[in-house]
């Protein structure tokens, strides 16, 4: 392992840009040393970093400037910021790619940024755990920074920690957001410590989302952009909301859980669907609407709690196509479940049911099966809880039904030559 630092303004695959002469190798410990290095190919080092050392001055950047790269950083903690802006992006075509070792995070008591994206490419952005400044910050910190309208996608967790100024694990303000893995809200005191604040776009998350605690404003989500997608569980933190959404659509594909407070919040008139169980805490709903034009689209079920409604918004629709029940608790503490006609329990299927006979606990269903007369059933038989038939088998039903019969056999037994026929025949020959 060897510290390698750079010594002017330059792209990464000079020599004259190393105090080496030469280009880092996957062994080396890497310093921007106060200068800017354009990354123009791949590579594999252990570290990159901006922080002093001996002879190495604190500063500097990695600038990803040209389409196609990929910077592996294979260390456990593969960036160790010392000023702001250690990683820049700012390629403007193509797919440019940074994987991680490890878990990154944010300096202490320095206003910075650890990977700020102004680009306009799609960034590919692969680690474990993603935070802000876990602690001791006196100063704003911001682990991903978003400013342009190309693609983010990022692959690992989110979540981070302050002590009393705003500590954040993403923030854009411009572009699309996709997140395969969990967001969490911060857990410091002063507020604003969250996992995703995102103003603009769309965000994408397949993972859980989490509330933080300590205050309100420690959001695992704040999204105000043009629509939200989440697959997975929505958890409402011990003071802090999961998802605290003003973008007009917001779907939600996973199970919606109240905390301390709700897990999915909104102020605006806006749409929340979910397609999952939606469940209040003995203290909050799950989902909170306080817009007079708020309104949530429910697939699954919604339990109550203890008085505390699961879904608190002025209009709630329920998919008429799926199973949908709610748990209410009475006075006395005795659970009481509500159910849609269709599912309540122990109720006949339609089919199950006579024709044209309504019934259902709101009068809503109609049976469809239709029963034979006595008369169309055979003497004797009994059906129906009691009914017996009346039709007789006899030779003139017989004879009848042989007559206009078109199956096969049938049509040979009408054609057949009796006897008698035959003897008929002969006589009127020899006449």
């Amino acid at each position: 392992m060897a510290d390698v630092r750079a010594v002017a303004n330059g792209n990464w695959n000079t020599g004259a840009t190393w105090n080496t002469g030469t280009v880092p190798t996957a062994a080396d410990d890497v310093y921007s040393n106060t200068f800017t290095v354009n990354v123009d190919v791949s590579f594999t080092v252990l570290t990159l970093r901006n922080t002093a050392g001996t002879g190495i001055t604190a500063g500097g950047s990695f600038n990803f400037n040209t389409a196609g790269v990929t910077g592996t950083v294979t260390s456990s903690s593969p960036l160790v910021p010392g000023a702001t802006n250690l990683i820049q992006v700012t390629a403007t075509t193509g797919t440019v790619t940074l994987s991680l070792g490890g878990n990154v995070e944010t300096r202490a008591n320095n206003n910075d940024v650890l990977i700020n994206y102004s680009g306009n490419c799609n960034l590919i952005l692969n680690g474990t755990n993603f935070n802000g400044r876990l602690s001791g910050n006196t100063s704003a910190t911001t682990c991903i920074l978003k400013s342009s309208a190309g693609l983010i996608t990022i692959t690992g967790n989110g979540g981070n920690a302050g002590s009393s100024i705003t500590a954040q694990a993403f923030v854009s303000t411009n572009g699309n957001t996709v997140i395969i893995g969990n967001v969490t809200g911060g857990i410091g005191i002063g507020g604003g410590h969250r996992g995703v604040n995102q103003s603009a776009g769309t965000l994408t998350i397949t993972g859980n989302v989490t509330g933080g605690q300590s205050t309100i404003s420690n959001q695992g989500v704040l999204f105000s952009g043009t629509s939200l997608n989440v697959t997975g569980t929505i958890l409402g933190g011990i003071d802090s909301n999961a998802i605290n959404t003003s973008a007009p659509i917001n779907n939600i594909t996973g199970n919606v859980t109240g905390g301390g407070v709700s897990g999915a919040v909104s102020s605006v008139a806006n749409i929340i669907n979910v397609t999952g169980t939606v469940t209040a805490s003995a203290t909050t709903p799950a989902i909170s609407m306080t817009n007079a034009n708020g309104q949530v689209y429910l697939n699954g079920n919604m339990v109550n709690n203890n008085g505390k409604m699961a879904i608190y918004a002025p209009i709630v629709w329920l998919d008429a196509n799926n199973t949908t029940s709610a748990a209410f608790f009475t006075s006395g503490g005795v659970a009481r479940t509500l159910y849609s006609e269709d599912t309540f329990p122990n109720m006949p299927a339609e089919a199950d049911t006579r024709n044209n006979i309504v019934y259902g606990p709101g009068g809503g269903l109609r049976g469809t099966l239709r029963m034979p007369a006595a008369a169309d059933t055979i003497s004797g038989v009994i059906y129906d809880n009691g009914t017996t038939g009346t039709a007789l088998f006899t030779t003139s039903l017989f004879l009848t039904e042989l007559s206009s019969s078109t199956v096969p056999v049938a049509v040979r037994m009408q054609n057949l030559c009796t006897p008698m026929i035959l003897g008929e025949l002969m006589e009127a020959f020899k006449k």
